[in-house]
């Protein structure tokens, strides 16, 4: 989601050169996505705007309030603005709706990764389409399964959307993909800070794809001998773990995307341990495992 207004928003974020014709791209995704002409039209207008830094949703979702009469959090009302369309088109994804955004156009969260030649995507949807409904009588397993198609749904999305635009990079995770960042480097925050250069593709992320730039170097060949030891699946819960798997892709473009998780929007404690640290160390990349303080 826009980083400048965290909250309960899962996104996913590709990253295209700024000055490819990544509109075209786009308006081919949306399309693809069941969009008209004018609806594809409206959508990349809002995108453009927001571009130019012309709509701030900070601005744009403020003075709204809760049913109790308080102010509502702006993350609250861009959640809610995916619930029930708002401003930005909803598509569907097959039982859930989600969006096309900016992620952080002209720097609006002032963070040190930011890159002016490069734009953000970002698909987003509130975080309850993957939490899924309360347990039903279904059983837990039955309850994983189904959140683990809508990450899996998640997966096609990213490697559509990147293959129409060339991305250069993408990634998701289990929350919003700022927070991360934004606490990697800050020793107040975690016990082993990174310096401040950190940027998105220095770390293995539950889905990360990576334009043919970005393979060179021998990280083509890490990712086709990268495994799963039984031994890591063994201390996964059982749960979790019949929805751990390698599944790698390669895009149209050139580029390669691995996912290994598919129930997003939460996670079990210790998870991060057993499974992104070592899959992320045989890549020679950084682990999203952050270790906050207390």
């Amino acid at each position: 989601m826009p980083l400048a207004i965290p909250g309960r928003t899962k996104d996913a974020v590709v990253v295209a050169a700024a000055d490819s014709d990544w509109r075209s791209g786009v308006e081919a995704f949306l399309r693809a996505m069941g969009a008209d002409e004018d609806r594809a039209a409206y959508h990349l207008s809002v995108l453009d705007q927001r571009a130019a830094g012309r709509m701030s949703w900070v601005s744009q979702l403020a003075g709204r309030t809760l049913a109790s009469g308080r102010p509502m959090p702006a993350g609250r009302a861009y959640a809610q603005m995916l619930v029930d369309e708002g401003t930005l088109p909803l598509y569907d994804a097959g039982g859930w709706r989600f969006s096309l955004d900016l992620h952080n156009p002209n720097n609006e969260a002032g963070v040190a990764w930011y890159d002016e030649s490069v734009v953000e995507l970002a698909i987003v949807a509130d975080v309850g389409v993957f939490m899924g409904p309360a347990y039903d009588g279904g059983g837990v397993d039955a309850a994983m399964a189904d959140r683990a198609l809508h990450g899996a749904r998640l997966g096609e999305l990213v490697a559509s959307l990147a293959e129409h635009v060339q991305a250069m990079f993408a990634y998701a995770d289990v929350g919003s993909t700022g927070g991360v960042l934004t606490s990697a480097t800050r020793p107040g925050s975690v016990v082993h800070p990174g310096p401040d250069t950190l940027r998105p593709q220095d770390f293995l992320w539950s889905i990360t794809a990576w334009g043919p730039g970005a393979l060179e170097g021998g990280l083509e060949e890490l990712l086709d001998a990268l495994s799963l030891e039984p031994e890591q699946l063994a201390r996964i819960d059982p749960h979790v773990r019949l929805h751990v798997r390698l599944e790698h892709r390669r895009l149209a473009y050139g580029g390669r995307m691995l996912q290994y998780r598919f129930i997003f929007g939460s996670e079990l404690r210790g998870e991060r341990a057993h499974l992104d640290t070592p899959l992320a160390q045989q890549l020679g990349l950084r682990s999203t495992n952050v270790q906050f303080r207390a």
